[in-house]
């Protein structure tokens, strides 16, 4: 069974809200470079198809395809789409509103994309602003992606030694979701960092992706294969499903936000 959002008919959807206990799954990806052989959209499919998996074992409902998110650090490279901050907040609070408004009180932001690291806890704060009718729940990409870096198995498969974006891991997801969209005979050579401000002290300044990695590639990919993406996919999707029956169990978050705001006089 399909758990999509849109691939419901009306009445079917007014089911699958009961059927999932109200709790929706918002997996949010980007487009952007990912060197010079991963697909343009390549957060935002792994991102759903880890969605859609989970959705099989626990089932909730996903969203749709959402990729109006944060990405301005790769906009100059062809291709890339950059939503200014304001309105992807303001989108953000739309789309979860009108998902409350269908019925759905529990909503589950799935991070698949890191420039969305910085934005998406700004609009978990904003949750605290005025009482709503739904409760959010955000999964960064440390609580499902990096769970990875403790895994014994896939320390035991891992060959780089350095990896990070479109690097053997990202890759390996990609050939275990979209096989058909890597183009490995494409790569470039595996790529380090750059290190154009490593004369300043530790700090951030807002150039700081592209001083290290200015074609939006790091690590190498050339170790990436598809039976690495399903074992990862498997890690991931067997803990998240985890993750959401407890979300489907929980009843403090939603009682914590009424004492909030009852605390606050809001």
């Amino acid at each position: 069974m399909s758990w999509k959002w849109e691939e419901f008919t009306s009445p079917d959807f007014a089911e699958a809200v009961e059927a999932t206990q109200g709790v929706c799954l918002l997996p949010i990806g980007v487009i952007e470079r990912h060197g010079t052989h991963l697909p343009l959209g390549n957060d935002l499919q792994v991102v759903r198809e880890v969605a859609l998996q989970v959705a099989e074992r626990e089932p909730v409902v996903v969203f749709p395809e959402f990729f109006l998110a944060q990405t301005h650090e790769t906009k100059s490279r062809p291709g890339a789409i950059a939503i200014r901050q304001e309105l992807i907040l303001q989108l953000l609070e739309n789309v979860c509103a009108e998902i409350a408004r269908n019925g759905l009180r529990k909503i589950v932001l799935l991070n698949g994309h890191g420039g969305n690291e910085f934005i998406l806890p700004v609009f978990m704060t904003m949750m605290l602003e005025q009482p709503r009718d739904y409760t959010l729940y955000l999964l960064r990409l440390s609580e499902w992606w990096g769970l990875a870096a403790q895994d014994e198995g896939w320390k035991a498969m891992k060959a780089s030694e350095f990896d990070y974006h479109a690097g053997e891991q990202e890759t390996s997801f990609a050939l275990a979701s979209r096989p058909d969209l890597v183009h490995l005979d494409r790569l470039s050579p595996p790529a380090v960092p750059q290190k154009r401000l490593a004369h300043l002290p530790k700090m951030s300044t807002a150039t700081w992706w592209n001083a290290d990695w200015p074609d939006q590639y790091a690590g190498d990919a050339t170790h990436a294969t598809v039976e690495k993406g399903e074992y990862l996919m498997g890690l991931a999707v067997e803990h998240l499903a985890g993750v959401l029956k407890a979300i489907k169990e929980d009843t403090a978050a939603a009682e914590l936000e009424k004492e909030f705001f009852a605390d606050s006089g809001t």
